[in-house]
């Protein structure tokens, strides 16, 4: 008899390679990080077409734009860029996650294979100039995705901030061609997020509001974020904040 390979499913690490797994199984933890969101109203039919069934569509067909550089986290520093759909499920507020980009390995894999964020690569930006803050997306470099540029004028309260719980659609295919219509994985993933704003020495949050603009430049088949034109600017918020992401729960598996 030959040799047999000694490697069982119980001596497997989390994710691949499973002798060296490309991220850590543990909390994952973010300090002083900057965020710039962008509420938009956008068309109702095109978030129809992109909304997964189970989700249902709000009333005011709103995306929101989250350009963040993660200053610390236990993936390391980063930056990601984030378009959401606010939606409801089964009546709750919550927020889809569509699209995703990052510039860095580790939050990628994780992103993708722990709850089923759609990340890929880009170059990412936030740039405070005189009184004002800019976020560009670039995919590849270059190629500009999205420019958003708001001035901070006005203090946000902290009372009663709080994130929706997000929504992301992880999708695996299959090895086989003809498995499971192509999928080995087709799962809605719910996620909490316990994200607090950070308060400074005078008691007010390092979060701001102020006028501001979103476009969509470069209007690419791969990076489709132009299929949610922006009709209208709603809000616009710059600010500093602390978070915990936990792992997922599975609400739905297709």
């Amino acid at each position: 008899m030959g040799r047999m390979g000694r490697l069982t499913l119980d001596k497997f690490k989390e994710t691949m390679p499973v002798t060296a797994p490309a991220i850590q199984d543990k909390q994952f933890w973010y300090r002083d990080v900057s965020m710039m969101f962008v509420q938009y109203r956008t068309d109702a039919d095109a978030i129809q077409r992109i909304l997964p069934e189970g989700l249902e569509l709000q009333d005011d067909p709103v995306a929101v734009v989250t350009i963040a550089d993660y200053h610390f986290s236990t993936f390391g520093p980063y930056p990601e860029t984030i378009l959401a759909i606010p939606c409801l499920l089964d009546g709750e507020a919550v927020s889809y996650t569509h699209y995703l980009f990052t510039n860095q390995e580790a939050p990628l894999i994780a992103g993708r294979e722990i709850w089923g964020y759609a990340k890929k690569l880009a170059h990412i930006e936030i740039i405070n100039q005189s009184e004002q803050t800019m976020g560009i997306v670039e995919r590849p470099k270059g190629n500009r995705i999205l420019t958003a540029i708001m001035r901070t004028v006005d203090n946000v309260p902290g009372d009663g901030f709080a994130a929706a719980p997000s929504i992301s659609l992880k999708m695996i295919p299959d090895a086989e061609p003809n498995g499971n219509r192509g999928q080995a994985i087709s799962q809605l993933v719910r996620t909490e997020y316990n994200i607090a704003p950070v308060v400074a020495t005078d008691g007010l949050t390092e979060m701001w509001t102020g006028p501001g603009s979103l476009v969509y430049e470069a209007q690419t088949a791969n990076d489709p974020w132009h299929e949610l034109p922006v009709r209208e600017v709603m809000a616009c918020t710059f600010g500093k904040f602390n978070f915990y992401l936990p792992k997922g729960k599975v609400i739905k598996t297709y």
